[in-house]
């Protein structure tokens, strides 16, 4: 009989990141709550659902605007690795979808320009605290690539059919087949 070892536990998040969730959750908690009290449960929920709603059309809308602003910023010869226009108007957005309150609240400072030079600088901050990923670069593996075609598919070119070859009614090796016969 062989001793197998338990699986090892997995590794816990840093306390201040535990401790930053708690506070986040008791805070969406209370501002839930005492919103409650204040109006009532109905319009706190119909509040909540239509920050939501807001959020998933403001999502839209700014994804929209920041794809096409970070195409035309990249087009013209922008350095990708700069921030890129309206990440955090799209940031914001996707905040009013998330439930609570308190994110709302984020959501919301993060849509306007003025309040966001509040997150500018904590940005910055986070992205140059995080670690640097690095891909590849590991082992070398030395190979030979071998060609598995054969010579009548090297002569027809990489696309496995020969693009000059006069198509056929009913040939589908040079192509796909036509449905309509023509004239």
């Amino acid at each position: 009989m062989t001793y197998q070892q338990p699986p090892a536990a997995p590794k816990r998040a840093p306390f201040a990141f535990r401790l930053a969730l708690a506070v986040w959750v008791i805070a969406e908690a209370a501002a839930f709550f005492g919103l409650a009290y204040l109006i009532g449960f109905f319009y706190t929920v119909l509040i909540f659902a239509g920050t939501t709603a807001l959020g998933v059309v403001l999502v839209q809308y700014a994804g929209r605007k920041s794809f096409r602003a970070a195409r035309d910023y990249l087009n013209s010869g922008g350095d990708p690795s700069r921030e890129l226009p309206n990440g955090y108007a799209l940031a914001g957005a996707a905040c009013l979808i998330v439930p609570g309150f308190v994110t709302d609240f984020v959501g919301l400072l993060l849509l306007f320009p003025p309040t966001r030079l509040l997150f500018r600088g904590l940005g910055r901050w986070l992205a140059a605290s995080a670690p640097v990923m690095r891909f590849g670069g590991g082992d070398i593996i030395d190979g030979d690539v071998i060609d598995e075609r054969s010579a009548d598919d090297r002569r027809t070119g990489e696309r496995g059919f020969d693009a000059d070859a006069p198509v056929k009614h009913g040939d589908t090796k040079n192509g796909p087949r036509s449905i309509d016969p023509g004239p």
